[in-house]
């Protein structure tokens, strides 16, 4: 299929192929460019952007120049060896450190993107050595500007969008800032741009994006400027060696399959084995399931398969990127972050029974989710119980706070009652133990202390609480009909096993050495920081990082050839 990004023709011999189109793709294809290479980006899907599109869009960059604190490299890398265990080498957490300022400054210098700082983002681990709790509003996160898609032109219709848009366009900050408006409305003020920009741009047609279809926009329109061909509808089909060096791709192109011989190598950034059910069969645990993944349905893995074909190695398939989910009726699946924080709001399993902290960050959630799952059997779903007072002041699932349409109860996306006892019977919940466990947790948040799990005393608890609730932001009574449950699924932002690289992003074989003119980055190649979530931004940082990295390293081997 041919599409504005493209040719109708595909070349014979280029300098480096990209297989992907996510941030790692753009990042990669972006740096090769701007050395003076002949590169082109291959996209599987009609429409590039991959999951971060549907992201977000926030990357974790430690030491980046936005910083208002500073950051050394090694209290970032000493944060990452406290999680990352032996699920990865140091030499890459230690590239990752090195290079994400270093991305960040050329990136921006080159004009490939406009980002800012997310004011007071603590990282997820932020009491443990080298956390940072962005206590001086710095932070390691940082996130698109509003971007206006019209720069694209035709390219524009070929951006993935999610299934629905945001009824503001703005900032990941600012619409945090504007969830707070029936609680806190100086916090609320502070993103008023948002609101005439999302008028003007429907009166003008400005088409403003915002999060991760934001990042792939200033990605994109820079590729576009910098002549980078992006062909659309091309998937991988193998790789090929050549006295032991990948030395060519085949690639599907308008139904055929067709040879395009890179002189010096392959960059895979094709995305996770989210959508691939034997995969997923094959490595995930047997509580995951592909019908609550929110990565792009175009992942399927095929990077990896490629890689592995020629004798890659892969590592890391038995995990994924985990983030509690709930699925929204005609929409799909969307994770649930920022609700769990809110104080008036429990999760508990069918027997009624909470089983971890509700706020803590989402991979920990679903593990903990999982876990209980192996032990009672009944934790999936989980629910989250919450009353009328928690639904006036907090958004839920795709609803702004107050607002509950009949249709999310038909539909079942909200289950409501007007007892707690009747809203058990409705879910198969064991009446018993959730009036138990409310009066317990009514009893705490009285109080202030979280004495089962701890909720509220952990930066990153207290920046998804409400401040303006005391002694703790997290904890609340539940107490004021009607309730309402929502239900809680072990979803995933992207499975993060593949290819094996080394610190230069280099694919590794089974015996450990480089296969030459192979790179790999994203969720494509092994988490680099051993699938390990550091902050908001986890999977997006490492992936430009070493997407960039492994094109630096690709021109260099160019330069001595």
């Amino acid at each position: 299929m041919t599409t504005s990004t493209q040719p109708s023709t595909l070349p014979n011999t280029i300098d480096v192929a990209v297989i992907g189109s996510g941030a790692a793709g753009f990042a990669a294809a972006l740096t090769a460019r701007s050395m003076g290479l002949d590169v082109h980006l291959f996209e599987k899907a009609q429409v590039f952007g991959g999951t971060t599109a549907l992201s977000g869009g926030v990357a974790w960059l430690p030491g980046n120049p936005l910083m208002t604190e500073g950051d050394s490299a090694d209290e970032a890398l000493n944060y990452l060896r406290q999680h990352a265990g032996n699920r990865t080498d140091d030499a890459r957490l230690q590239a990752f450190v090195t290079y994400a300022p270093e991305m960040v400054a050329y990136f921006r210098q080159q004009g490939f993107m406009q980002v800012t700082r997310m004011a007071g983002f603590p990282d997820y681990k932020a009491e443990t050595p080298g956390g940072d709790a962005a206590d001086n509003d710095g932070g390691r996160s940082l996130e698109p500007k509003v971007f206006s898609s019209r720069k694209l032109g035709s390219w524009r219709r070929q951006l993935r969008h999610r299934a629905r848009r945001l009824p503001v366009v703005g900032t990941m900050t600012e619409l945090r800032q504007l969830a707070a408006v029936r609680t806190d409305l100086r916090t609320f003020l502070k993103a008023w741009r948002a609101i005439p920009r999302t008028l003007w741009g429907r009166l003008t047609g400005a088409h403003h994006l915002s999060s991760g279809a934001a990042l792939i926009g200033w990605l994109a329109y820079a590729a576009k400027r910098r002549g980078i061909p992006v062909h659309l509808s091309t998937p991988l089909q193998s790789l090929h060696l050549t006295e032991g060096r990948v030395a060519a791709v085949t690639v599907l192109h308008q139904d055929q399959p067709q040879l395009v011989r890179t002189r010096l190598g392959v960059i895979l950034a094709s995305g996770g084995f989210d959508h691939n059910t034997e995969l997923r069969r094959a490595h995930l645990p047997p509580e995951a399931s592909t019908d609550y993944s929110s990565g792009a349905d175009s992942n399927t893995g095929d990077g990896q398969l490629a890689a592995q074909a020629i004798g890659s190695a892969l590592s890391a398939m038995d995990d994924a990127w985990w983030a509690p989910t709930c699925q929204i009726p005609g929409v799909g699946p969307q994770i649930v972050i920022f609700e769990r924080g809110k104080p008036g709001q429990i999760i508990v399993d069918a027997n009624g029974n909470r089983f971890t902290n509700e706020a803590e960050p989402y991979g920990d959630f679903v593990r903990a989710m999982m876990r209980a799952q192996r032990q009672s059997g009944c934790a999936i779903p989980a629910f989250m119980i919450f009353d009328q007072t928690f639904r006036e002041r907090y958004p839920v699932a795709n609803l702004m706070p107050g607002i509950t349409p009949q249709s999310a109860i038909d539909s079942g996306l909200l289950t409501r009652a007007d007892t707690l006892e009747t809203l058990a019977h409705a879910l198969g919940i064991s009446v018993e133990g959730l009036t138990a466990t409310v009066t317990s947790c009514n009893a705490m948040a009285e109080q202030g202390v979280d004495t089962e799990f701890g909720r509220g005393s952990f930066a990153f608890d207290r920046y998804a609480g409400d401040p303006t609730v005391t002694p703790n932001p997290c904890l609340a009574p539940i107490t004021r009909a009607p309730f309402y449950a929502l239900k809680i699924y072990p979803g995933d932002l992207g499975a993060h096993g593949g290819v094996l690289t080394d610190a230069t992003g280099q694919a590794l074989d089974e015996a450990g050495q480089p296969i030459g003119g192979l790179y790999a980055a994203g969720n494509c190649a092994a988490s680099p920081l051993g699938g390990f979530y550091p902050g908001a931004g986890g999977t997006i940082g490492p992936a430009m990082t070493f997407g960039y990295i492994a094109a630096k390293h690709l021109a260099a081997q160019a330069s001595t050839t």
